[in-house]
């Protein structure tokens, strides 16, 4: 990514230190978390199913169900308010809708 730094109404990711605040303040997010969310905002506005997501997530070699991916989802809508933001994509898998 060109950029250090996105926003995603209200949700500020500094990707060079690996932080993210929602209205100024720090949300701690676990490492897969993050990487998730980078893998999201990179892609975003691309509908991207469950195993893609393990493999640029999580890496190749991740054999974890695709569950996984669900619950790490469920957390950063939950902890960024991003629950419209972060959309469902029937039978595929996730797509972070937003302009970036």
């Amino acid at each position: 990514m060109a950029e250090n730094k996105v926003e995603l109404g209200g949700v500020l990711v500094d990707f060079s230190a690996r932080r993210v605040f929602v209205g100024g303040e720090e949300i701690r997010l676990m490492p897969q978390e993050f990487n998730l969310l980078m893998v999201l905002i990179k892609y975003h506005d691309c509908a991207l199913s469950r195993e893609k997501l393990l493999q640029l997530a999580w890496g190749y070699t991740y054999a974890g169900d695709t569950r996984t991916v669900d619950v790490h989802i469920q957390k950063l809508r939950q902890k960024l308010g991003l629950e419209k933001t972060i959309q469902t994509v029937f039978k595929l898998g996730y797509r972070l809708n937003a302009d970036i």
